[in-house]
C-alpha cells in the first residue's frame, strides 16, 4: 500500500489551490491584537477590504463554480486535504490527518482529526465528509463533474472515509483541495433542505449561514455584491490577525483603482496591466506580481454545420500563422507569455512557450491550399467589458482581427451579453469566440477538457468520433499514475493537437498583478489567485 502520512498541521494552515506566487514582507513591528493594544487599551478590530469584478453568486460550496466564490469559501469550509504554497505539488492535511492509497489508486483511506467542531457546536465526524462530498457529486451543482470518477464515499468509522473510485484518477488528492469539497454540518445542512441528489434546496441556507469550521464565518452575503466574513471564535484552525474580511463586487476596474487610491479598498484584484502601472510609485500602494495558470484561446469551431471554413484543419493553421503572439502579449503585460500547447506553465507536460512564429505569406499560402485564395471571412463572439487577469477580451479580439486581416481574413466581432455568448458556446453553436480558461483543479488532467469529445471539445465540436485516436490517448493519460509516463502522454497529446491544428489557438498565459494597501502585510498569494487568510495581517 502507498501510504502517505500527513505532516502535523502547521502554525498556519493555508486554505488556497496552489502554491504561493508572491508575497509581501512580515510587519516591521508587532501588531496589537483585536483584544489588547499598547499600554492595555483595547484595540480597534482589523478589517479588510477587497474589491472583486464578479462577486460570489453562492456560499454553497456543492454549487459555486467561481474564483470569487472559491478563494473565499475556503476560509469558511476547510476541505480534507490542502496545498502547499511553497511546493504546489505537495498536498498537505487539513480535516484529515492522514491517508491511504490503495495500491490499484482505486481507494482512499483517510483519517480524520479528532476534536474538530463545526460553528453549530457538534464534532465534525465521518459522516459529515461522506455527506459533503456525496451531495457535491450528486447534487447536480456546477461542480458535480469534479468527482466523476468516485464511485462511492462511505464513513467507515466515527473518524474514517474512504472514498472509492471506478477507475484511477491521479488528480483525485487536487481535486478534494477544492472549496467545492468543503466539509459542513451534514445534520444541520439535511434539516434545511440538502440532499445528495437533484431534489436538492440548501443553497437558499448556505447563502444566510455558516455551519463550516473554518477559521472564518459568513456574516453576511448578497448575492453578486458583497460578502463579509469574520473570525470564527471556537475555530480548529488558526484565524490569524485580521477580524473581518468585506469583499465588495465592483466590476468597474478603474473604479476599483479609484477607491484603492482614496483609501476605501485594501485589494483592487483586477486592474488591467495600464491601470496598475499608473499605481507605481504611490507609496501607499503595493504591486505584488505572480504567475498564473490560465489561458487565453481563440476557439474555432470544428463542426462543419457551425463553423463552416473553420472546420478545415489547414485554414485553422493559416489562422495560427497569422496571429502575432508576442505582440498579444505585450497587450497583456505582466509577463504573458504563449505555451506552446494547452498545458499552461506549472504543470505537468508543459511544453515550453509556442515556436510559431507569425508568417502571413505563410497563412495566405495555406489559405490557397484549403481553397480560399480569396481569403475567408468568420465571426467571433466576444464579451465586451469582461476583462480576467486584468486582461480585456475586446483588446486581445481587435488585435487578432488586425493581425488576420493582413492574411486576408476577415473577423466579425460580435459583442455579446454573458448569457448569450455562454449559451452559443456552450452549445457549440457560436462560429468562434475569445476565451479564458482557468483551470479547476491544479493538475495537468483538467486540460484534457479541450480534447474532441470532452467540454471543452465539444463546445467547440470537436467530437470524439473526429479524432478517436486523440480521444483515446486522453483517457490513458486520465488514468495514468506514473508521473514519468503522464508526462509523456501529455507531450504526445499536445504534439498531435499541433499536428491536428486543434480548434483550441491558444494565445497566451497572463501573468497577474494585484494593487494592495501598504498597510497589509504577511500577504501570500497562490498561482490560482487565492490568497492565505490566516497570515495576513494589517497596521
Amino acid at each position: 500500500m502507498k501510504r502517505m502520512l500527513a505532516i502535523a498541521l502547521a502554525a498556519l494552515l493555508v486554505f488556497s489551490l496552489t502554491a504561493c506566487g508572491g508575497t509581501i514582507e512580515k510587519a516591521d513591528t508587532p501588531v496589537a491584537s483585536a483584544a489588547t493594544g499598547a499600554a492595555g487599551e483595547t484595540a480597534q478590530p482589523k478589517q479588510v477590504v477587497l474589491g472583486v469584478s464578479m462577486g460570489a453568486t453562492t456560499m454553497d460550496p456543492a454549487h459555486e463554480y467561481e474564483w470569487d466564490a472559491e478563494m473565499m469559501l475556503h476560509s469558511v469550509y476547510p476541505t480534507l486535504v490542502t496545498s502547499d504554497y511553497a511546493d504546489e505539488s505537495k498536498i498537505l492535511p487539513c480535516v484529515a490527518s492522514e491517508w491511504v492509497i490503495s495500491d490499484d489508486g482505486l481507494t482512499y483511506t483517510f483519517t480524520l482529526n479528532q476534536g474538530i467542531q463545526f460553528t453549530t457546536g457538534k464534532e465534525l465526524k465521518a459522516s459529515d465528509v461522506a455527506f459533503s462530498l456525496n451531495r457535491l457529486k450528486g447534487a447536480a451543482g456546477n461542480s458535480s463533474f469534479l468527482l466523476s470518477s468516485v464511485e462511492s464515499v462511505e464513513a467507515t468509522g466515527d473518524y474514517e472515509v474512504t472514498v472509492t473510485l471506478s477507475e484511477p484518477n491521479p488528480a483525485l488528492l487536487n481535486i478534494l483541495t477544492r472549496a467545492s469539497a468543503g466539509v459542513y454540518d451534514a445534520e444541520v445542512a439535511q434539516a434545511n433542505g440538502a440532499t445528495c441528489d437533484s431534489s436538492d434546496a440548501g443553497q437558499a441556507y448556505f447563502d444566510t449561514t455558516s455551519i463550516g469550521c473554518g477559521p472564518y464565518m459568513i456574516s453576511s452575503f448578497n448575492s453578486g455584491s458583497e460578502l463579509v466574513l469574520v473570525k470564527n471564535p471556537d475555530s480548529y484552525f488558526p484565524a490569524g490577525n485580521v477580524d473581518t474580511y468585506i469583499i465588495r463586487n465592483i466590476a468597474d476596474s478603474a473604479t476599483q483603482q479609484m477607491e484603492l487610491e482614496g483609501g476605501d479598498l485594501d485589494f483592487a484584484l483586477d486592474l488591467t496591466a495600464d491601470q496598475t502601472a499608473l499605481l507605481e510609485g504611490n507609496e501607499n500602494i503595493k504591486l505584488v506580481s505572480f504567475d498564473t495558470m490560465d489561458i487565453f484561446f481563440l476557439g474555432l469551431n470544428a463542426s462543419e454545420e457551425y463553423g463552416k471554413e473553420l472546420a478545415n484543419p489547414t485554414v485553422r493553421e493559416a489562422i495560427r500563422y497569422a496571429i502575432d503572439y508576442p505582440g498579444l502579449c505585450a497587450l497583456a503585460g505582466n509577463g504573458a507569455t504563449t505555451p506552446a500547447g494547452i498545458i499552461p506553465k506549472g504543470f505537468l507536460g508543459y511544453a515550453g512557450e509556442t515556436t510559431i512564429t507569425r508568417d502571413v505569406e505563410k497563412a495566405k499560402a495555406l489559405l490557397t491550399e484549403a481553397g480560399y485564395p480569396d481569403g475567408i471571412t468568420f465571426s467571433m463572439g466576444v464579451i465586451p467589458d469582461m476583462a480576467p487577469d486584468g486582461v480585456s477580451f475586446m483588446t486581445l479580439a481587435q488585435k487578432v482581427q488586425a493581425d488576420l486581416a493582413e492574411a486576408g481574413i476577415t473577423v466579425n466581432i460580435e459583442p455579446q451579453e454573458v448569457a448569450v455568448y455562454l449559451e452559443g458556446y456552450r452549445d457549440g453553436k457560436q462560429q468562434s469566440v475569445m476565451c479564458h480558461w482557468g483551470p479547476d483543479y491544479n493538475d495537468s488532467n483538467n486540460q484534457l477538457a479541450f480534447l474532441p469529445g470532452n467540454t471543452v471539445g465539444l463546445r467547440l465540436g470537436w467530437t470524439a468520433e473526429m479524432d478517436p485516436e486523440l480521444a483515446e490517448l486522453g483517457q490513458k493519460a486520465s488514468v495514468e499514475t506514473d508521473s514519468d509516463k503522464r508526462a509523456e502522454l501529455f507531450t504526445e497529446i499536445q504534439k498531435q493537437m499541433d499536428e491536428k491544428n486543434a480548434p483550441a489557438v491558444v494565445l497566451l498565459q497572463p501573468g497577474k498583478t494585484w494593487a494592495v494597501s501598504s498597510r497589509l502585510k504577511n500577504l501570500t498569494v497562490s498561482a490560482a489567485f487565492c490568497f492565505d487568510f490566516v497570515s495576513l495581517d494589517v497596521q
